[in-house]
C-alpha cells in the first residue's frame, strides 16, 4: 500500500509538472480585426508579452481589410514577427477563390506567415451545407498556392452548424481553435471534424491593452 501511495504521489507530480511546463512554453499572441496601428501599439503589445500576431486581411462584406498593409507593417515594426493574416469569407459575394486572390495580391512585399480562413456562423447560410463545403473547399484549394502555411480558424458549434462535423476536409490543415474558457493552453482540446489536435487556442475575446482591440490566443 505504501509503494502504491508513493506511485500515486510520483505520477500527481509528474502530471503537475506536465502542466507547468504547458503553462511556461505556451506563447502568447493576439488577433485583431481594426486598426490601423503604429509601431508604438505593436511595441507595447509585444511588452505586454505577445510573441504573434494575427491581422484581419479580408473582410465578411467582400472586400480587401484597407488596414492590413499598415497593421503587418506595424507588427514587424514594433518587435512582432510571427504574423498571420485571416480571411473573413463573404459566402453571398461568391469568387471564393478570388476572395484568396485578393488578398494574397494586397499583400504583395509584406511578410507574413500563415492564411487562416475563418468559419463561423456570421453571413453563412445554415440551411445549405453543400453549397458552404464546395465554398470553403475552394478557398482552402487556393489558399495552398501561394507559399504560405494554410489554417483554419473556427470550433466545433461553428462548423458543425455552416458544414456539418461529418465533413473532415479541413483536417488536413492547422487548427486555429475558439474556446472562450481563459485557459491559455492548448491541454484541454476536445477532438472534431477529424481534427486530434489545434495549432491555436483562441482563449479570450474583446479585450482591450495598449490602445488594440484584441482576442487573446496560445500556441505552443
Amino acid at each position: 500500500q505504501r509503494r502504491v501511495h508513493g506511485d500515486s504521489k510520483k505520477m500527481l507530480k509528474l502530471l503537475f509538472l506536465t502542466l507547468t511546463l504547458s503553462l511556461v512554453f505556451a506563447r502568447l499572441g493576439f488577433d485583431a480585426s481594426a486598426g490601423p496601428f503604429n509601431a508604438n501599439h505593436m511595441s507595447c503589445m509585444r511588452r505586454s508579452g505577445f510573441t504573434f500576431a494575427i491581422f484581419r486581411g479580408y473582410c465578411s462584406y467582400g472586400a480587401v481589410d484597407r488596414n492590413i498593409r499598415a497593421n503587418i507593417a506595424a507588427a514587424h515594426a514594433g518587435g512582432i514577427g510571427d504574423v498571420g493574416v485571416y480571411i473573413f469569407p463573404c459566402p453571398r459575394c461568391g469568387n471564393p477563390r478570388n476572395q484568396v486572390i485578393a488578398t494574397v495580391n494586397a499583400l504583395r512585399g509584406l511578410a507574413y506567415n500563415t492564411i487562416w480562413i475563418d468559419v463561423e456562423r456570421y453571413a453563412w447560410n445554415l440551411n445549405n451545407k453543400g453549397y458552404n463545403r464546395n465554398f470553403l473547399a475552394q478557398m482552402f484549394d487556393e489558399a495552398t498556392k501561394h507559399g504560405k502555411s494554410t489554417g483554419i480558424y473556427t470550433s466545433s458549434a461553428e462548423w458543425s452548424q455552416i458544414v456539418g462535423n461529418d465533413w473532415t476536409a479541413g483536417a488536413r490543415f492547422w487548427l486555429w481553435w475558439a474556446r472562450w474558457d481563459g485557459i491559455g493552453t492548448l491541454n484541454n482540446f476536445q477532438p472534431f471534424a477529424g481534427w486530434r489536435s489545434c495549432f491555436i487556442k483562441q482563449y479570450l475575446a474583446n479585450r482591450m491593452i495598449c490602445g488594440v482591440g484584441y482576442d487573446a490566443n496560445a500556441k505552443n
